[in-house]
């Protein structure tokens, strides 16, 4: 029983020793923006890199990737006579989609390192440094 009384007074202590040490790191005032910063640095650093690559290598290419393939089947559809017919579409699907997609692919890939890394330094660790679309 004297082990258990002098372990909780021990972790009492030190918790009343450490809580004032490491609050005026996180208590800062509006006039120590460069402490705070430098305390935010790495997270923010972390979260922008993580958001660059996953949006970079999946989010962004697939979804400009799919977008632009349904503009391309679309527009190849419009050049056979009525974009919107079913036939026309069906027609032009097997070369518009797939073309589409690898331009989108290409063009979602650096846009969505750029996004994520945005999102990621703003919002560290948020879903929306891990997705293509807008927050809203």
């Amino acid at each position: 029983m004297l082990f258990l009384n002098r372990l909780l007074s021990s972790t009492i202590i030190v918790a009343c020793l450490t809580s004032p040490a490491l609050a005026p790191a996180y208590g800062l005032d509006y006039e120590a923006k460069q402490i705070n910063w430098a305390l935010e640095a790495p997270k923010k650093t972390a979260g922008a890199i993580s958001g660059g690559a996953v949006c970079g290598l999946f989010c962004g290419p697939v979804d400009d990737g799919f977008h632009a393939g349904k503009t391309a089947t679309t527009h190849i559809a419009g050049m056979f006579g009525d974009e919107k017919g079913r036939v026309q579409q069906l027609v032009a699907a097997p070369v518009g989609y797939p073309l589409g997609f690898v331009v989108g692919g290409v063009r979602g890939f650096g846009r969505g390192i750029v996004h994520g890394a945005k999102a990621g330094w703003d919002k560290p660790f948020s879903r929306w440094s891990f997705v293509t679309m807008e927050e809203k």
